[in-house]
């Protein structure tokens, strides 16, 4: 009986000296894990998430770093664009070439000026829209209109009528140089997909700089060529004219009209308000033109208006499901090369759906694959493609090329100065023809 007792004692002796070993190796592994888990959430909140990081854009003159700085910076900002950027291939270029030719300029720079229209012109290298650094511009907050080159000012705003500026002169040389000199020139510096979308966001460029406060223009307006000087300032100083999210109209009675401007938070709110307002009519017209992108899934969502069937989104081709009140109507969308990123992939699933017509010019090409915002410890941010080149489920590609309409109509010169909107009249008759 004592043998028993204390063979027992013995046995749970050595169950608690195993457990407690368990116990200890678990303990480990469980910290590990954490330990593990903890470095990916700063890994990605430090490398990929622009919601959680502190994203922050500097002008030239106030760089969070020092020149003797810049190499170190560029050195990192490289590694990580070699290390995620993801259409490197795609676009055919060897990004270890590329970034050693750009640190060899490195030495030669000796102001933030300097290194601050370098990086500009290496991430435009990319040949990507959604490649980019953040940094901030001096401007006059205004888009002008732009013709085959020609460049107008279009409804300027009070720093520019205020500067001599008016509705419809047309810019011919900006601090002496002729514009399209000026363009060719500063091309290099714009981030984009297809050529039509960086000469246009080249033309815009005019109006923006990293450092001049003041840019000199000539005009011309009538018989008449005038100088002006303009002053260019920091973005809070203009009063903001930014378009709604969403509007909408009525022609002729039969004729609905929505122009979807962003694809922002709240868009989806303001577009069920005008959605209202037309959805009974037997005719639509969508107008994306102006719709520089946002979120995709609110691209997705009011996408669910227009459709008659499950559709797989173009993205992540997760089924898009018709609303019970889907619209029934004939549709026309509107589309320029401004329409981008998020709007871009809406006009890639409804021209996918089989419901609409596409008048206007081709889109800008992009519809982000995957953007990330990434840091350098010096707190320089910047942006790029993370996802491999993919195709929407009828195979178009998701980025390089416009999406081309049905029916290209362009703007004319004559059409800006009488104010007739080309693209929006040829759809009413598009629309109401038999």
């Amino acid at each position: 009986m004592a043998k028993k007792q204390y063979s027992n004692h013995n046995m749970n002796s050595t169950h608690k000296k195993a457990a407690k070993i368990i116990g200890k190796v678990l303990l480990a592994i469980v910290g590990l894990a954490l330990l593990a888990f903890s470095g990916l959430i700063v890994y990605f909140k430090w490398f990929y998430s622009s919601d959680d990081m502190d994203t922050k854009s500097y002008y030239v003159n106030s760089l969070p770093l020092s020149n003797d700085h810049f190499p170190e910076d560029f050195n990192e900002i490289s590694s990580i664009v070699k290390d995620n950027y993801s259409l490197a291939e795609y676009k055919n270029l060897n990004l270890d070439s590329l970034c050693d030719s750009y640190a060899a300029r490195i030495n030669d720079i000796s102001s933030p000026k300097e290194y601050g229209e370098m990086l500009e012109e290496f991430f435009a290298s990319l040949k990507v829209g959604h490649s980019f650094i953040y940094l901030k511009h001096y401007t006059v907050g205004t888009f002008p209109t732009v013709i085959h080159d020609s460049i107008f000012i279009n409804k300027p705003n009070y720093t520019m009528t205020r500067a001599g500026l008016r509705d419809k002169d047309r810019v011919i040389a900006v601090n002496g140089e002729p514009v399209i000199d000026w363009m060719n020139r500063n091309e290099k510096y714009v981030s984009a997909s297809t050529p039509l979308s960086r000469r246009l966001f080249t033309a815009a460029n005019i109006f923006k700089s990293l450092s001049d406060t003041i840019r000199n223009y000539t005009v011309c307006r009538g018989n008449d060529t005038i100088e002006v000087k303009l002053p260019l300032v920091t973005n809070d100083s203009i009063p903001s004219s930014v378009l709604a999210k969403t509007d909408s109209k009525v022609f002729n009675d039969s004729i609905g009209y929505l122009a979807i401007n962003t694809m922002m938070d709240g868009v989806i709110e303001s577009f069920v308000s005008d959605f209202e307002k037309v959805s009974n009519l037997p005719y639509l017209i969508i107008d994306v033109r102006n719709n520089e992108g946002g979120n995709s899934g609110n691209g997705r969502e009011l996408c669910r208006y227009f459709i008659h069937k499950n559709q797989p989104h173009c993205i992540d081709h997760r089924d898009m499901l018709p609303v019970d009140n889907a619209y029934k109507g004939k549709i026309v969308l509107l589309t320029s090369p401004i329409t981008f990123s998020a709007a871009e992939s809406f006009v890639i699933d409804m021209k996918e759906s089989g419901n609409v017509v596409l008048i206007g010019e081709p889109t800008a090409g992009d519809t982000g694959n995957r953007p990330k915002t990434f840091k350098t410890s010096n707190g320089m941010c910047f942006r790029i493609p993370t996802a491999s080149p993919s195709v929407s489920p009828q195979g178009f590609p998701l980025e390089g090329i416009g999406v081309a309409p049905d029916y290209f109509i362009s703007q004319t010169v004559s059409d800006f100065i009488k104010n007739r909107d080309a693209q929006l009249e040829f759809a009413k008759q598009y629309l109401t023809a038999k």
